[in-house]
């Protein structure tokens, strides 16, 4: 499900709350059980708003008043319809009533209640002990691991007298008290007032000098088990971000609805690299105003200088398209609006026409245009693609087809006919399939041998091959989840396929090179989903592809490589790394494309007529002209 969908929805149950009947059943959308709901009887909706939303922690002022327990903050605000019992006992019982399994969340997620009396503490825990005697196991967590855990704050009791009172009562601890064994053992959490730790507004970082004394505080909680809360602390996401990364156990919020996004969704804007590469160290050895023989053009749909960047934090700071020395950018812009889509913006690559979204090898009137491959084939240089997307999807096809509407994939898949390719490996489409015999004995006729997987390609005794193969890559990390899951990162088909596609054009070539363009389209996916972790995952093993192409550029000593993208998506911004961890965190503006230029880079013989701020139209030109063709 998108980000903004998802705050959407959360934005809209929180209206619906507003006028839920009492006997509604809710249940939560997830369990968040590091966010805690400051002040949350303060709410339209206490208890209910946080618990829908997944919250762990809720905070309950209480007075007590003529024997009743009242929520307030303030003792004007006492009035007979706050009361414990209505605010939050009742609406407890009923979502432990509702509950299949018996946990109040998913996950098995438990509620914590940080009862802050504003009265005399020792009153107010005997009369609720009275109100909680006939649910007792609801909130005996001590022994009940489904039970409410309640954690007494404000006007608690000393600590020499914690024993006076039912077990299922925590206390919230306080920094720099010494509590002997028995007492820490009734500790639930310790809290601390931020601003007597640090000035931060919660904006920019914290100052060295703060971060060390936080991080003492957290870690000196920590060592002795137990969780800690900073209030009256900043309220912004870059607090929420600081406090995740230093592992403070309780986001303190007056902002439910936001922290519930933010870290319901936080798997899918973290990524830490666990295995980094180090990528190839190019020979620099080609001459200014030397002309290339091969051309090798390498796309990453999708992906903007962020993701570039964010792939390089994770990688520790290396990436193999950082070694090559000519760099620019590419405006992609179609010519109907500012975002181009993967179709207008792989045509122009692919012809140096640019035209409108969803055209294909088309002009903007829907006129044919010649593609490089064609256009290489009239002087006797072969051509060949690598995607994996589908072999119709819109990049790849973008150097073999002629439609005006991208899905016409029946028709695209046909156009292969008359395409002077010699190599197609992309991503299986049924309109391949056996079934459909025409096609296959028609594209057999023109020379291609089809083949399943990348095995057969260097075998072949064709001058041609259309070999499908596809990615086998799980993604459990880009569900939903609180939690980063494993990536089998055994095989992305385009870094396999690279060595036996040029080691077949080579043979073909003969004397006169060859053209081969490889898509990285996964990146795109990334983009599209919102998911860090799915962006530089795909991101790496483009790069990876990018440091075989230098390597045999710098061995043949006759090939150029360009490496751009068609278009970004996402609008990602990296909002935090560390390129010492491989962490690195970020936010994107849509789930669409931008028009943000993406970065342009070229090495080999010809790469210095690849650099500065450059149109998507003119690789095509310019390619042309190195290799002398009118």
């Amino acid at each position: 499900m998108k980000t903004n969908t998802i705050i959407h929805i959360l934005a809209v149950s929180a209206a619906l709350l507003v006028v839920a009947p009492a006997s509604s059943q809710i249940r939560p959308v997830a369990y968040v059980g590091n966010a805690h709901s400051h002040n949350d009887y303060s709410r339209n909706n206490p208890f209910t708003l946080a618990y829908s939303l997944g919250f762990g922690s809720m905070e309950v002022d209480l007075f007590l008043k003529d024997g009743e327990l009242y929520v307030a903050h303030d003792a004007h605000e006492i009035s007979d319809e706050r009361t414990f019992d209505k605010l939050y006992l009742e609406p407890i019982l009923r979502a432990f009533k509702d509950a299949e399994d018996g946990y109040l969340y998913p996950d098995q997620g438990q509620l914590q209640l940080l009862i802050d009396p504003k009265t005399d503490g020792g009153p107010v825990l005997n009369v609720l002990t009275e109100k909680l005697r006939p649910h007792r196991d609801y909130f005996d967590s001590k022994n009940n691991p489904k039970a409410v855990k309640l954690v007494i704050s404000g006007k608690k009791p000393e600590a020499a007298n914690f024993a006076d009172f039912d077990e299922m009562f925590f206390f919230d601890g306080d920094l720099g008290v010494h509590y002997t064994p028995d007492q820490l053992a009734r500790i639930g959490l310790f809290s601390a007032p931020f601003p007597a730790i640090s000035k931060w507004n919660g904006f920019g970082r914290l100052t060295e000098p703060d971060l060390i004394k936080v991080k003492a505080i957290v870690d000196s909680v920590h060592r002795i088990g137990k969780k800690i809360r900073f209030w009256a602390s900043p309220d912004t996401r870059t607090t929420w971000y600081e406090w995740v990364k230093l592992g403070i156990d309780y986001i303190n919020t007056d902002d439910p609805i936001g922290v519930s996004e933010f870290m319901r969704n936080y798997a899918r804007h973290f990524y830490r690299e666990d295995a980094p590469y180090v990528p190839y160290q190019p020979r620099y050895t080609a001459k200014l105003g030397t002309r290339p023989r091969n051309i090798i053009l390498l796309i990453s749909d999708g992906a903007g200088l962020s993701q570039l960047s964010a792939a390089a934090i994770a990688n520790r700071g290396l990436l193999n398209v950082l070694n090559m020395p000519y760099t620019g950018y590419l405006y992609t812009s179609s010519t109907d609006n500012y975002h181009t889509d993967s179709a207008a913006g792989g045509s122009a690559l692919a012809t140096g026409v640019k035209t409108r979204n969803r055209y294909i090898g088309v002009d903007t009137l829907g006129n044919p245009v010649t593609n490089i491959p064609d256009r290489l084939a009239t002087k006797g240089i072969v051509s060949g693609i690598v995607s994996n997307d589908r072999v119709t999807g819109a990049t790849p096809s973008s150097f073999y087809a002629h439609v005006s509407e991208r899905d016409l994939l029946d028709s695209i898949a046909h156009d292969l006919l008359d395409s002077k390719l010699s190599l197609v490996v992309g991503g299986f489409h049924p309109a391949f399939a056996e079934a459909d015999s025409a096609l296959l004995v028609e594209l057999r006729n023109k020379g291609f041998d089809v083949q399943e997987g990348l095995e057969g390609i260097e075998k072949s005794k064709s001058k041609r091959v259309l070999a499908f193969a596809s990615d086998r890559v799980s993604r459990e990390w880009d569900k939903l989840s609180s939690e980063q899951g494993s990536i089998n990162t055994d095989y992305r088909m385009i870094e396999h396929a690279f060595l036996p596609s040029v080691t077949f054009l080579n043979t073909q070539s003969g004397d006169n090179g060859f053209f081969l363009m490889v898509e990285g389209a996964k990146i795109d996916g990334g983009g599209h989903s919102n998911s860090i972790p799915f962006t530089v995952t795909e991101y790496l093993s483009f790069d990876r592809l990018v440091g075989q192409a230098l390597e045999y550029a710098d061995a043949d000593g006759e090939t150029l490589v360009i490496v751009t993208s068609d278009h970004e998506t996402g609008g990602l911004v990296v909002l935090d790394g560390n390129d010492k961890t491989g962490e690195v965190l970020g936010r994107f503006a849509t789930t669409d494309h931008t028009g943000i230029p993406v970065p342009l880079a070229a090495y080999g013989p010809g790469a210095e007529h690849f650099r500065g701020f450059v149109d998507n139209a003119e690789i095509a030109k310019r390619i042309y002209k190195l290799l002398q063709i009118e």
